[in-house]
């Protein structure tokens, strides 16, 4: 993206969305970041915003502090998620609804108050972030696979409610991303299989991350909508 855009990064406190945001801000656009924990990242470009995203009111705060700040948010990247690494088995009812109520409860509440918040400007684009462990059922993740997969489908039918208007919800399925935590939680056999699945097995960069997300962002992708794409060569 050259033109500066304002962006709402969830989930932005570390890992990817962290690292987002700090790729984002230093390249000139304003972002506003939010998170359950507080920001260690600085920036004049950033503003972060401690809010948990299955606390509905605090969502909706989050767009009030935007809407304060003067600002309307170009791009959202829905990025916020829990992970598990634990088989299904031994996966307690609490914990189950953990996840599904920050992966897909939450990030739909993000989705609903940013196309209202879109639908004011006129246009709009999102981005959200799945993963490769949705074609691929990874084992241990039984719960996290199946959030993502309905994040998924969340947008296919969010894309198809808002199709008149010009704002486009795609999705990413990232694969392993360096520096993000996710190889280095792994054993050596775990990454080598992990790795064994994919066609193109290397670890991806938060630049290629942001590279699909400026593509879907673009005005020469306004009418590129309900779509997914995977790293690492998986369908």
């Amino acid at each position: 993206m050259s033109d500066p855009r304002t962006i709402l990064i969830t989930g932005a406190s570390r890992s990817i969305g962290r690292a987002l945001a700090a790729h984002y801000a230093g390249a000139g656009h304003s972002v506003f970041g939010c998170a359950r924990g507080a920001g260690d990242f600085a920036h004049d470009n950033y503003t972060h915003i401690q809010a948990d995203i299955t606390d509905e009111a605090a969502v909706r705060d989050v767009f009030k502090a935007v809407v304060d700040a003067g600002a309307a948010i170009d791009l959202l990247i829905n990025n916020a998620g829990i992970t598990q690494s634990k088989p299904a088995l031994l996966t307690g009812s609490a914990e189950a609804a953990e996840i599904l109520e920050t992966n897909l409860i939450g990030a739909f509440t993000v989705l609903r108050e940013t196309i209202k918040h879109m639908m004011r400007a006129k246009h709009g684009r999102i981005v959200n972030i799945s993963s490769i462990n949705v074609p691929l059922g990874s084992v241990g993740g039984a719960l996290y696979n199946a959030s993502k997969a309905g994040l998924e489908n969340l947008g296919h039918t969010l894309a198809r409610e808002i199709g008149t208007a010009d704002i486009t919800i795609n999705t990413l399925g990232l694969s392993l991303v360096e520096g993000s935590g996710m190889a280095e939680g792994l054993s050596d056999k775990g990454l080598a299989d992990k790795q064994a699945e994919l066609i193109k097995p290397d670890l991806i960069t938060t630049e290629e991350i942001a590279h699909a997300v400026d593509f879907f962002a673009s005005d020469a992708a306004r009418n590129i909508t309900n779509q997914v794409v995977y790293f690492g060569g998986v369908r």
